[in-house]
């Protein structure tokens, strides 16, 4: 197969790999928006929880659905930007200081590159790779500033939040991209990518949480005064609440995710006890199920993701500031903001402001496409939006993360 060559100026394609679908997006960038050009949608092969563990199904499942999408499109795909999420991706906060030379003490351009130097200095762990870095707030003589270049101060302080990844299953993913001669523009954070298409500005500079509920993970990112903040995800999703319901409700798994999605909701209400569903043409005659048992299962799963998810941000948050910090509507007014394929569960944002405290609602990405406007794209819209405003990292390694992948593969 021929190398190809790159994307015609202005076309944008996005690639999400979830554990229950791959998605791909195409578009043409028209008067600075993104209009549609195609589509490829399939279910998801050789991942489980977010980890690949079958790399030739999972290859086979995104070749078809880029085939599928330059079907959809009529144009052939030459690169892409690519989601990151799941368990092997991780996040720590990275600063770099100094002092502000000279008489005057008087920031620089300069000294601000060597702060940024300093701050990317510093190894991942052994294993891990550097993906990203994510502007955080930079600091003069410990206050923010939006630009500290012409400011007077003594000391200069540069914050990131470094996405890192397992190496060994960076290189598969890299490598399948490669073999299908695509050029892998860059990768972005799934969560980011999530929160780029359901935040608003104004929210991400009043503060908010975004949760992505996918089927194997659920991963969240924390927006503080337009930055990021920090980032995380726990290995629990959907899939999770549909197995539940397969073990306490003695039926297939089919069916469990047709009472999730039609009958069962995040809270558990004493009144549930009295309802019944029927599944019709049952072995041996008609079922019935209660509905407060439905609830009090699917309940205590989505209360044990959220627990999950507030110890992880004050895990993270701690390690952040060196004290906990607790996460409250002063520090994040906007609340919290819901995404993802099951985010769509009944009663979810109800329960979200029973365990975390927040107001919350569900975050649907804004698109002119009406098949897309559902929380399960709002990942892949966001890769779209984000690389539309250049925002595919907002930080680059230095030599450029393709680059250097070249030299890896001695391409």
């Amino acid at each position: 197969m021929k190398a190809k060559t790159s994307t015609a100026p202005g076309r944008i394609a996005a690639l999400d790999i979830g554990t229950h679908k791959t998605v791909v997006l195409v578009g043409q960038i028209v008067d600075r928006r993104v209009r549609l050009l195609g589509f490829g949608e399939r279910r998801t092969e050789g991942v489980v929880k977010g980890v690949v563990q079958d790399l030739e199904r999972l290859t086979e499942c995104v070749h078809h659905v880029i085939a599928d999408a330059e079907r959809s499109s009529g144009v052939p795909l030459h690169d892409l930007y690519a989601s990151v999420n799941g368990p092997m991706v991780d996040g720590e906060r990275v600063k770099g200081m100094m002092p502000v030379p000279g008489r005057d003490r008087r920031v620089t351009a300069a000294d601000v590159e060597a702060a940024n130097v300093s701050a990317r200095r510093i190894e991942p762990p052994p294993g891990r790779y550097t993906l990203l870095y994510m502007r955080q707030p930079t600091l003069l003589d410990g206050k923010q500033v939006a630009n500290p270049v012409g400011m007077v101060g003594e000391r200069l302080e540069v914050n990131f939040w470094r996405v890192t990844h397992e190496d060994s299953t960076l290189r598969q993913r890299v490598g399948m991209i490669n073999g299908m001669a695509l050029h892998l523009r860059d990768f972005l954070l799934g969560s980011h990518a999530s929160g780029c298409s359901v935040v608003s500005d104004a929210e991400k500079r009043t503060g908010c949480l975004v949760i992505d509920f996918g089927a194997g993970t659920t991963n969240w990112i924390l927006y503080y005064r337009e930055h990021i903040l920090c980032a995380g995800c726990i290995s629990v999703g959907g899939e999770h609440v549909t197995n539940d319901l397969c073990s306490a409700l003695r039926v297939r798994r089919e069916f469990a995710e047709e009472v999730k999605l039609r009958y069962a909701s995040a809270i558990h209400r004493p009144e549930d006890a009295n309802l019944t569903i029927l599944k019709e043409g049952a072995v041996g005659g008609d079922q019935q199920f209660n509905r407060g048992t439905i609830n009090l299962v699917t309940s205590v799963r989505i209360r044990e993701i959220l627990e999950q998810v507030q110890q992880d941000i004050q895990t993270r948050m701690r390690a952040i500031f060196g004290r906990d910090v607790e996460v409250t509507p002063a520090l994040l007014p906007s609340g919290v903001i819901l995404t993802g394929g099951a985010s769509q569960l009944a009663g979810l944002a109800e329960a979200t402001t029973q365990v975390l405290s927040m107001p919350a609602r569900l975050g649907v990405p804004v698109t002119e496409a009406e098949a897309l406007r559902k929380p399960e794209y709002a990942c892949v819209l966001g890769i779209m939006a984000a690389a539309l405003v250049n925002e595919a990292p907002p930080r680059r390694q230095p030599r450029g993360i393709w680059a250097q992948f070249r030299a890896l593969f001695r391409l």
